[in-house]
């Protein structure tokens, strides 16, 4: 497998097109605090009966350095269809030219865009029906800074759930000192698939991050992890941030957060996107769905998710399938 850096510069050099807008399908501009536009992409579900549904915003993956508001349009397209939400995927700066704080401060403002009731109901959503985010990998890093900097500021509506896929969060300097014993999946996992040492070394020096901000990990807040809605994780066990989600799990359940944690031993970082064929990745995205349902305290149905689970198989990401 090429190195993180080389995909990279792939994927830079020559971005896959975007998928054609359709009338479930399609994207729009958010003011951003700077007066720059920033592209948001709406997913909704096909034959809804309704006119608003709840809200699910989704940050994307890749190292804060690739990816766009497309790459996790197969998540999108399932999330809306199997819980009957209005899904949006933000976009936010990346890096090296971009470095941190940028990504979280677009993340910021497309949230508090989308949080706005009459901006939501253009785009079939209403916050008040729930209102929710969700991440993978970077993107999960950006969604628990945004749902914790949310809780902490007392905004509204309120946040009822987060979902993280295999999310960074911490970094050595910042581990409690409760968990840090619990902190060695970084050394143990330095030679996986999909990211590895060198991979982690590239995107810290292209991020630039102060590790000590809130808003680059939530375990820096003043008060952290108090009054969060309920979590869903999922880890994959050879990942060398495995422990990040571990440990978010520990600490928000010390907080009396109510948690559901999905551990998939053996596979490596963001592996139902990158191996979609393994049986373990329709479990992953099953349990996705499942997740997300409970988040938003109700189930969903099991048959219908694995048919579309196993139609979505045949939409190419076009990105990297984060």
């Amino acid at each position: 497998m090429p190195t993180f850096s080389a995909r990279a510069a792939a994927f830079k050099a020559n971005p896959p097109p975007a998928p054609p807008s359709t009338d479930i399908e399609y994207t729009r501009d958010v003011p951003m605090r700077d007066g720059r536009l920033s592209e948001i992409r709406i997913y909704q579900p096909d034959n809804s009966t309704t006119a608003v549904r709840p809200l699910f915003v989704l940050v994307h993956g890749g190292g804060f350095c690739v990816g766009n508001n497309h790459a996790p349009g197969f998540r999108s397209r399932l999330i809306a269809a199997a819980n009957d939400m209005t899904v949006v995927n933000v976009s936010y700066r990346l890096a090296p030219e971009h470095p941190f704080p940028a990504a979280p401060n677009d993340v910021w403002d497309a949230v508090a865009w989308l949080s706005q009731p009459d901006n939501a109901k253009q785009l079939g959503a209403d916050p008040a029906l729930g209102f929710y985010i969700g991440g993978i990998s970077a993107g999960g890093n950006l969604a628990a800074v945004t749902a914790q900097r949310w809780v902490s500021d007392k905004r509204t509506p309120a946040l009822r759930g987060l979902w993280l896929y295999v999310p960074v969060l911490l970094d050595e300097q910042i581990v409690p000192a409760a968990y840090r014993a619990l902190f060695f999946s970084r050394a143990q996992n330095a030679e996986a698939l999909v990211i590895d040492r060198a991979a982690d070394d590239y995107v810290r020096a292209a991020y630039a991050p102060d590790v000590t901000s809130p808003l680059y990990s939530p375990f820096n807040a003043a008060r952290p992890h108090e009054g969060m809605p309920p979590v869903h994780l999922q880890v994959a066990g050879q990942d060398p941030v495995r422990d990040d989600g571990l440990i978010y799990d520990k600490a928000l359940r010390a907080h009396g957060v109510a948690t559901r944690l999905d551990v998939y031993p053996g596979l490596p970082h963001a592996f139902d996107g990158v191996f979609a064929q393994l049986k373990a990745s329709d479990k992953a995205k099953l349990d996705m769905l499942q997740g997300i349902a409970w988040l938003m305290g109700k189930t969903v149905d099991v048959q219908r998710c694995k048919q579309l689970i196993e139609e979505s198989r045949s939409v190419v990401p076009s990105g990297p399938p984060l």
